[in-house]
């Protein structure tokens, strides 16, 4: 069981994690499309340009950890919390580009009759990648759990994607040297391109439901099966029972680690509730359902008897 971090602990470990994410991808672009070039892997490219183009990623999720904490200012009178979603659709529209274009590369090399690659030096490689990722991976995961951190997690996702390319292309090459003639022989010859095409179709789903997932809260959509919005819902159906409340709606979105959360109440004309300190109680109710800490939520709460306001 982790000691719970305070808020400053958490994005500090989230910051350090998220650079030495990027330092290790460095690493691993310039081995991947270096190597790639030198035996000729359309494969091992990809997978150094996979790893070029999470630099950038990871280099935007540092920059959301350290924008996200800021305050709420003159231009954003909401906080920096919007950043999170943008930075992680981006990076995933950026991954979708990459394997539509991997697929297109390894669809033309099968048609044009393949491109043999040294199995051997493939293997090696690809063998040390994945326990890189494999590696990194594991550690992201242990902090995202520990800080709650979704970019961080996001990240990890990412490193486990990369293990994955690395242990396909290791399988698929490995092949070469288990395959009876003739089948080796033709295996060898396009066992680049098939799996270069394999790995991209696999990826894709991957950025394709992230950039979902981020783009609903980008542009604010509703989701019923939040849990926040099913604890709003639940907590104003039972005040509605108990008090006279002609009607009521709430507006709930998340926007990266923020739930913006607007109820309207309509009163009736026998509403108990009269002072402001009793309707600050009903507050509290509400906000002590919810259950969220004071940073990660943003509440109005309107009482009005006139229909045009509720």
């Amino acid at each position: 069981m982790y000691q719970k971090l305070t808020r400053r602990e958490a994005n500090r470990l989230e910051q350090r994690t998220l650079r030495l994410s990027v330092f290790t991808i460095i690493g691993l672009a310039i081995a991947g499309i270096g190597y790639g070039l030198y035996i000729g892997s359309e494969a091992v490219m990809l997978d150094g340009f996979y790893a070029l183009t999470s630099v950038l990623g990871s280099g935007l999720y540092l920059l959301a950890a350290r924008l996200v904490e800021r305050p709420a200012d003159r231009y954003f009178q909401y906080g920096y919390a919007h950043i999170e979603p943008l930075v992680n659709s981006f990076n995933s529209l950026i991954l979708l580009v990459v394997c539509l274009y991997a697929l297109g590369n390894g669809l033309k090399g099968l048609r044009s009759g393949g491109n043999p690659v040294e199995a051997r030096e493939v293997v090696v490689y690809s063998l040390i990648t994945a326990v890189v990722c494999l590696l990194v991976w594991w550690y992201e995961r242990r902090v995202a759990t520990r800080c709650d951190s979704q970019l961080v997690r996001n990240d990890a996702r990412e490193w486990m994607i990369g293990t994955l390319f690395s242990v396909i292309t290791l399988i698929g090459f490995a092949m070469v040297w288990v395959l009876p003639e003739p089948m080796r022989s033709w295996w060898a010859r396009y066992a680049d391109s098939a799996v270069l095409s394999l790995m991209a179709l696999l990826l894709l789903p991957v950025p394709a439901k992230i950039f979902y997932d981020n783009m609903r809260e980008v542009l604010r959509m509703a989701n019923p099966d939040d849990e926040v919005s099913r604890r709003v819902n639940a907590v104003m159906r039972d005040i509605a029972a108990e008090h006279d409340i002609a009607d009521y709606s709430t507006h709930i979105a998340k926007t990266g680690r923020i739930h913006v959360i607007e109820i309207n109440i309509l009163v009736g004309e026998d509403f108990a509730l009269q002072t402001i300190p009793q309707t600050d109680a009903l507050r509290a109710r509400i906000w002590d359902a919810i259950g969220l800490p004071l940073e990660q939520a943003w509440l109005g709460i309107l009482f009005t008897a006139d229909p045009r306001w509720g």
